[in-house]
C-alpha cells in the first residue's frame, strides 16, 4: 500500500491501481518481507513467500505500463503465471526445506552407493519445513488469484473475463482434490469459491428480472448439490474413472487459461483488425 500510495498521485476515482502503483506496490512488499525476515529472523516462509504476490504484481504492473491497458485486462496473464508457479511448489518446497534426492543410478555399482539410512530426526524435521513452505507458498498464490478474481470481475467486466474467472476458479477446485494438508486445501479452495460467488454478484445486475429468479434457483441448486456431496463423498473411494475424468479437466482448464488470456487482452481482436 505505501508503495502504491508514493505513485498514486490523485487517490480518487482509482489512482491507486495503476501499472506504476502495481510495480511500487510489489518492490515495497519484496523489500518489506526481506528486512521482516533480516530483523526478527523468524517465519520465514510466511514472509519470503510474499514474493509470489510481489512477482506477480511487478507482472501485473508491467503489463500495464506497456500495453497501456487497465488492472482488469491484464490481471489474466497474471493467472497464469500464478498457476504457473502453483505447479512447481511441491519441488520449490521441497528444496527449500534442505531435503535431496539421491540421482538415479546408471549403473550396477552405483546402486551401491548412497543407501545409508538419514538421521530420523533430521527427515521429520526437513519434512516438516517442507509442509511450511508448501502451506505459506499456497497461502501467497491463493491471495494472488483472489486479486487477479476480483480485478477480472469488477473492473467492467465483459464475457472474456467472466469466462476467463470460471475456468480459473474450476481450475482452483480441481487443484485442491490432490491436496490433503488441513490448512493447504482452504488455501486453494476459498480463492475459487470467492470467484464464483463475486461472478453471482456481479452478473445478476446484468441479468433481466425475469432471469434473476433463474440464477437464484441455480446457485440454490448448485449450493444443495456441494452439500450433499459434502456428506457423501468423504470417505468413499471414488471409481477411478472419474479420478480419470477429473485430471483431464484439470489439465484442459490449465492450458485454456493461456488463449483465455489473450483474449482478455484484446490479442485476436487486433490481429483481426491488421489482417483486414
Amino acid at each position: 500500500m505505501a508503495g502504491a500510495l508514493l505513485t498514486a498521485g490523485d487517490t480518487t476515482g482509482g489512482g491507486l491501481v495503476t501499472g506504476a502503483g502495481m510495480l511500487a506496490a510489489a518492490a515495497a512488499a519484496a523489500g518489506g518481507a526481506v528486512l521482516t525476515v533480516a530483523a526478527v529472523a523468524a517465519y520465514v516462509p510466511l514472509l519470503l513467500s510474499l514474493a509470489v504476490p510481489a512477482v506477480g504484481g511487478a507482472v501485473w504492473g508491467i503489463l500495464m505500463l506497456t500495453l497501456d491497458t487497465d488492472a482488469g485486462s491484464a490481471a489474466a496473464p497474471v493467472a497464469v503465471v500464478a498457476v504457473l508457479i502453483g505447479g512447481l511448489v511441491p519441488g520449490i518446497s521441497f528444496r527449500l526445506s534442505g531435503l535431496r534426492l539421491p540421482v538415479l543410478p546408471s549403473n550396477a555399482e552405483e546402486l551401491q552407493e548412497g543407501i545409508d539410512p538419514h538421521p530420523h530426526g533430521h527427515v521429520v524435521t526437513r519434512t516438516g519445513l517442507a509442509e511450511e513452505w508448501m502451506t505459506a507458498l499456497y497461502a501467497a498464490i491463493g491471495l494472488l488469484l483472489a486479486a487477479v478474481l476480483t480485478a477480472l470481475l469488477t473492473d467492467d467486466p465483459g464475457t472474456p473475463a467472466r469466462v476467463t474467472a470460471a475456468v480459473l476458479c474450476l481450475l482452483l477446485l480441481l487443484h485442491s482434490r490432490g491436496i490433503g494438508h488441513a490448512w493447504q486445501r482452504p488455501a486453494v479452495v476459498l480463492p475459487g469459491l470467492y470467484g464464483l460467488v463475486l461472478m453471482a454478484l456481479t452478473s445478476a445486475p446484468d441479468l433481466a428480472p425475469e432471469r434473476r429468479p433463474v440464477l437464484l434457483a441455480s446457485l440454490l441448486a448448485l449450493a444443495g448439490a456441494a452439500a450433499i456431496a459434502s456428506w457423501t463423498v468423504p470417505g468413499r473411494r471414488m471409481l477411478p474413472h472419474w479420478g480419470r475424468a477429473g485430471d483431464i479437466l484439470h489439465t484442459c482448464a490449465a492450458v485454456a487459461l493461456i488463449p483465455l488470456s489473450l483474449w482478455v487482452l484484446g490479442v485476436y481482436g487486433r490481429l483481426r483488425g491488421v489482417s483486414g
